[in-house]
């Protein structure tokens, strides 16, 4: 898996370790569920001067062009004051995206 992490600063180190290892776990498992090898780009654009900042997240992945999966490319978006919550609001997000695009919940026991 390859990860790649846009707009955060330097500043925010302990920020940017839990986001990270947040990416790493999730990104694992997809890569378990999709069964290929994936690359996600996670951005980050800040709104707002105050004390309070909103931050619009963005997540995207790619798949290895080799199997089913090269043909789909999975992105969700989301809006939050909190990054740590909206990193996870992303990436229940994406989960959500990736099963509903290969079809997984269409795998029920009869």
């Amino acid at each position: 898996m390859k990860l790649k992490i846009l707009g955060l600063d330097e500043k925010e180190k302990d920020k940017i370790e839990l986001v990270e290892s947040l990416l790493t776990k999730e990104g694992e498992k997809l890569e378990r569920k999709i069964g290929e090898e994936i690359f996600i780009e996670f951005i980050v654009k800040t709104y707002g001067k105050m004390k309070v900042n909103e931050f619009e997240i963005v997540v995207r992945v790619f798949c290895s062009e080799k199997t089913k999966c090269s043909k789909h490319f999975f992105e969700a978006n989301v809006v939050d004051r909190d990054l740590i919550k909206g990193t996870h609001k992303i990436l229940d997000k994406l989960d959500n995206e990736v099963e509903h695009k290969m079809h997984m919940s269409d795998h029920r026991k009869k």
